[in-house]
């Protein structure tokens, strides 16, 4: 699990997106950090193992100062900075995404489309000898981040044409996984475009832009209204609005079935002993009063729910610096308590 933020709007992107990130990255990521920004015709980034201080620290004096951007936080998952989000093709397209292949194991076809995007000239640089982490292999052994693969399949595919949000359509439903994604492309340089499948994507505005977060406890507190993009939809998201449309033909999605009162008394029941707890036990507590069978939509209802406990003061959220994936760099998590 991993976090994402994005921004579009009339102000710099990068200082909004860092602590757009910074206020979910314990939630289900704090162990690796990037952003990206549409500056001056082309895409740049900046991306580090550890969490939103360690970035910050990186990003030192660098001068970010595009109004169109996104922003990762990942989990401790394996790899060097290379397997931190986002990921960029050729400084058009950066993309960041939230999940993993879960149910859609089966499904997926990575070696084929792996296969199909070196012969169109693609060059992944997320790529192991050894393995990493439970991430696919390529048809020569080597070890790949899923995420690099899909952010080439779908510059490859605006590369062949095809309109962004089409672009990732047709990426997600060649390459199902249990995911939300979201990318900006110096091409379409006012907006930025997702898909998700149960993964969770929020989205929300004030008069200085449009924002995108897995949590609304990502937003800035000028943010007074937000809602969530459907899941199995894909979305343009501007300034000015929203755009989404089912992903393909919305005959096989899921939807989010679990109800919010159901959901907040599991939050608090499993808070009631006054034990800390993080956000990926509630989240697995909650998923349990899913109602339909499938892939299960779980984040929304419980960071819907616990950003409303949290804003009536009912939950407390403490921030944890822990050990990192490499050592002497370190990691954040929150943990919640009823207040």
């Amino acid at each position: 699990m991993c976090n994402i933020a994005g921004y579009v709007g009339e102000e710099p992107a990068a200082p909004i997106l860092l602590e757009m990130i910074q206020a979910q990255e314990g939630l289900a990521g704090g162990y690796y950090s990037g952003l990206a920004v549409l500056t001056e015709g082309e895409v740049r980034h900046c991306k580090v193992v550890g969490d939103c201080t360690v970035l910050r620290e990186s990003l030192g004096g660098m001068t970010l100062p595009g109004r169109v951007g996104v922003a990762h936080s990942r989990s401790n998952s394996g790899g060097d900075s290379r397997w931190a989000h986002p990921f960029v093709v050729g400084r058009a397209l950066a993309y960041v995404a939230n999940g993993s292949v879960g149910c859609f194991e089966d499904e997926l076809d990575l070696e084929a489309e792996a296969r199909r995007l070196k012969d169109a000239g693609h060059r992944f640089t997320a790529v192991a000898e050894k393995q990493v982490g439970r991430y696919p292999r390529l048809p020569d052994g080597r070890c790949v981040h899923m995420s690099d693969v899909m952010a080439h399949a779908i510059a490859n595919r605006m590369g062949d044409g095809a309109q962004p949000l089409s672009a990732i359509e047709d990426a997600f439903l060649c390459l199902p996984s249990e995911i939300a994604g979201l990318f900006i492309t110096y091409s379409h340089s006012a907006a930025l475009f997702g898909a998700r499948f149960n993964m969770p994507v929020c989205v929300g505005r004030d008069g200085r832009g449009a924002y995108v977060a897995s949590s609304p406890c990502g937003f800035p507190e000028t943010v007074r209204e937000w809602r969530w993009i459907p899941p199995w939809s894909v979305a343009e998201i501007t300034f000015a609005q929203t755009q989404v449309r089912p992903l393909g033909d919305g005959s096989t999605g899921g939807r989010d079935d679990i109800d919010r009162r159901e959901a907040r008394e599991c939050i608090l029941e499993l808070l009631a002993d006054g034990e800390a707890a993080t956000c990926g036990r509630m989240i697995e507590a909650v998923g349990g009063l899913a109602v339909e069978d499938g892939p299960v939509v779980a984040c929304d209802p419980t960071y819907e729910v616990l950003h409303e406990l949290e804003s009536e003061g009912r939950v407390r959220r403490d921030r944890r610096r822990v050990a990192g994936p490499i050592p002497g760099v370190p990691a954040a998590t929150f943990e919640f308590t009823l207040a």
